[in-house]
């Protein structure tokens, strides 16, 4: 959301009302501010259309607002550290709202017109077989599409996470597309996942072929093995995990081992409707090892925010917040 000082000061008369709502200065310099401009009142408007949508309660609990003289007070610039902070959360907050719109509540018919064969919504999973036989396991809020023609075996994982179990075939390879990263195989078990600039591969048996972009060489990956590929900058980054907690997803576990919290909230989107927003890049690097409960997101969010120090504020059904602590 772009800077806007009119839009910024209804925040903020919101959130001096929630925390005081029968303060009788406050509200009478709320008032006062709503009526001395009409684009002050058509951004309270904004604001508290905002906080409706987010599934919370109007800002004032109590009787209707007489509105008299506002009291005269001097603006020194100055906000209190905590209200800043919780102000830029609620601005975060009226931002992710439009988004959501437009993408967080993602039904399988919404990826209709990137091409997708299957697809699943939000905390929904789907098995799909394909036309040589091969399964895929689809995870929440995850589309594919796939083309089997001339000799070709390929999918595309267009946004999502999947276990593919791949039918033996070495004549003709299996190859899965996710952004500029594919994975190549013959017959064997293995789970991808691709979140905006991110694609990790995880290999249940067998082997498979990693080529990321930009050039970088072919990665091999046996069971166990793990490999996280950043798209943007095309680094790469291996890991092992036990074969069995590969695609664990499937039975509602999230098992992460030095995984980031941005990782672990990545995959926890999959599983809740609207949105969760990490307000702070610093928590969002921070690294944790854990097993959480994905048919139960909020209560994953708040025992993997324990060790790091943060916090999770649920902002109605619709966004989530996870701030820095303190």
């Amino acid at each position: 959301m772009a800077e806007d000082p009119v839009l910024e000061a209804a925040f903020d008369w919101l959130l001096q009302l929630q925390e005081a709502p029968d303060d009788p200065a406050i509200r009478a310099g709320w008032a006062a501010w709503r009526r001395s401009d009409p684009a002050h009142e058509a951004a309270w408007a904004r604001v508290c259309a905002t906080w409706r949508d987010l599934g919370e309660a109007g800002p004032l609990r109590g009787a209707p607002v007489q509105v008299g003289p506002a009291p005269v007070a001097r603006d020194t610039g100055v906000v209190p550290p905590r209200r800043a902070l919780r102000r830029r959360a609620m601005m975060a907050a009226a931002a992710v709202v439009v988004a959501m719109v437009a993408v967080a509540s993602v039904r399988p018919g919404g990826f209709a017109g990137l091409g997708a064969d299957a697809a699943t919504g939000v905390a929904e999973t789907r098995r799909v077989v394909l036309d040589d036989g091969s399964r895929v396991e689809l995870d929440g809020r995850t589309a594919i599409r796939s083309r089997f023609d001339d000799g070709r075996r390929e999918v595309t994982l267009i946004d999502g996470g999947a276990f593919f179990d791949v039918m033996p075939d070495p004549a003709r390879p299996f190859i899965v597309r996710a952004g500029d990263v594919a994975v190549t195989v013959t017959g064997t078990t293995f789970d991808v996942a691709a979140d905006g600039g991110r694609v990790v591969v995880e290999v249940a048996s067998g082997t498979v072929r990693v080529a990321p972009a930009r050039g970088r060489r072919v990665e091999q990956l046996a069971a166990g093995d793990r490999l996280a590929v950043d798209t943007a900058s095309g680094a790469v980054t291996r890991g092992r995990l036990a074969p069995e907690d590969v695609g664990a997803w499937r039975d509602g576990r999230l098992f992460v081992s030095d995984a980031t919290v941005a990782e672990v909230v990545a995959e926890l989107r999959r599983h809740q409707p609207g949105w969760i927003v990490i307000t702070d890049a610093a928590l969002g690097a921070r690294r944790v090892t854990g097993l959480y409960d994905l048919r139960d997101p909020q209560r994953a969010l708040k025992a993997m925010m324990r060790p790091v120090g943060g916090e999770v504020r649920a902002f109605g059904p619709l966004l989530t917040l996870v701030t820095a602590g303190g």
